[in-house]
């Protein structure tokens, strides 16, 4: 029998099984993996159904506003269902999606079946931190770098899985693998007591109102913060692979990829070390201005191994970004929490789609792909600003 008890924290009474997170950290490792399949396999994609940059950015658009409609309806989904429903549905339905896409003979179905694909993915990557959020207020910053640094894991392997697969057998088996490997790690959420998060208010117009209305500022810059750095990770991992080809001739530059995403992994694992002893707001501002003069460096350096050295160490500073900027949602009332975590994800997927669509139209031109790859820095500078602008919202007090 479930005892339930009273969290000091959030104010509302959460079960000692539901306060378990640890049950999310192997299943994170597959949608690590799904998340960077469109930029590991792009180039043998275009390839293989002779195609373009600006289509091939199409597939991970696709993924995108999968996950875009998937992260706007989480807070609907918790209004009737169970934590652990909500992630074994999400689950079958990558399988499925994935193993459909695995057998696509034509490109245009191929972005149509990546719709629900990344729409199971963004719930899958979303929900957990959304449930961490909740449950473990007290210690969310360093949390939410525990559960993101398995996630980063699977990102890390994912190129290089993917990289090898195709060599050794086909990209199409390169979307199967993720589909068969999710099953044994999703074991632990299958068998897990996880609840019904009570208290959810449905993403309606009057939410949005009562988040504007507790802390506009906050809010709005981290929806902008959030919405920013998202673009900027993703069209670095989108295009890393297809610039380090054309520029260096690196045959092999799934292992950029896989650099970058190991420096993420690793920075989260310190930063998760750091926040207890460093204010986070300060390694937060550190680490973006380290982000983004690290973008205009990397593709800038004529030298192949100083171009890899500062894409790698964009990786480490982008690594307590994400964790320690979505930490701050447990700043807000438990019951709107929630909403504000998935707005800010939601906002991040739209300009991830519209900036890797934007970036692939200048990457069909050989001559612009430095001055597209730099651009990158702009988002990243322009959330340095963000950040200074709510300072005074993100120290005021201590999680």
């Amino acid at each position: 029998m479930r005892t339930e008890i009273r969290d000091a924290a959030c104010g509302y009474h959460v079960s000692e099984s539901d306060k378990k997170v640890s049950p999310f950290y192997p299943l994170m490792i597959v949608p690590g993996i799904v998340l960077l399949l469109a930029p590991s396999t792009v180039d043998e994609l275009m390839k293989n159904f002779k195609i373009g940059s600006g289509m091939g950015s199409l597939l991970q658009v696709s993924y995108f506003i999968g996950g875009l409609v998937g992260m706007i309806l989480i807070t609907r989904f918790m209004q009737t269902q169970s934590a652990r429903r909500i992630m074994v549905a999400n689950i079958f339905i990558l399988v499925v999606s994935l193993a459909l896409c695995a057998l696509s003979p034509v490109y245009w179905l191929l972005l149509l079946l990546y719709l629900p694909c990344g729409f199971s993915n963004g719930i899958l990557i979303t929900f957990p931190g959304v449930y961490v959020t909740r449950v473990r207020r007290l210690t969310s910053h360093r949390d939410q770098n525990i559960l993101y640094s398995f996630f980063s894991l699977g990102v890390v392997t994912g190129p290089l899985i993917s990289g090898f697969i195709m060599r050794s057998l086909s990209w199409r088996w390169a979307f199967a693998f993720p589909a068969l490997l999710i099953l044994p790690l999703s074991l632990p959420v299958i068998r897990s007591e996880l609840g019904i998060v009570s208290g959810v208010l449905p993403p309606e117009r009057e939410t949005l109102k009562k988040a504007f209305s507790y802390e506009k500022p906050l809010f709005a810059g981290l929806l902008v913060a959030v919405l920013l750095y998202i673009a900027a990770e993703s069209t670095v991992s989108m295009w890393i692979v297809s610039f380090m080809d054309k520029v260096h001739g690196l045959s092999a530059a799934q292992w950029v990829l896989t650099l970058i995403w190991a420096g993420i992994t690793l920075g989260r694992w310190i930063c998760a070390f750091l926040t207890k002893r460093i204010d986070p707001y300060r390694l937060l501002f550190f680490l973006t201005a380290g982000a983004g003069f690290s973008l205009i460096i990397a593709p800038n350096v004529r030298l192949l191994a100083l171009s890899i050295l500062f894409y790698a160490l964009t990786g480490f500073f982008y690594s307590g970004v994400y964790p320690l900027l979505i930490a701050y949602v447990a700043r807000f009332p438990e019951e709107l929490s929630p909403f504000v975590f998935t707005c800010m994800l939601a906002a991040g997927a739209a300009s991830s789609a519209a900036l890797i669509f934007a970036s692939g139209l200048v990457n069909q031109f050989e001559s612009l792909l430095r001055a597209g790859m730099s651009l990158i820095a702009l988002p990243v500078f322009l959330m340095l600003f963000t950040l200074f602008w709510i300072r005074r919202h993100l120290v005021k007090k201590n999680l």
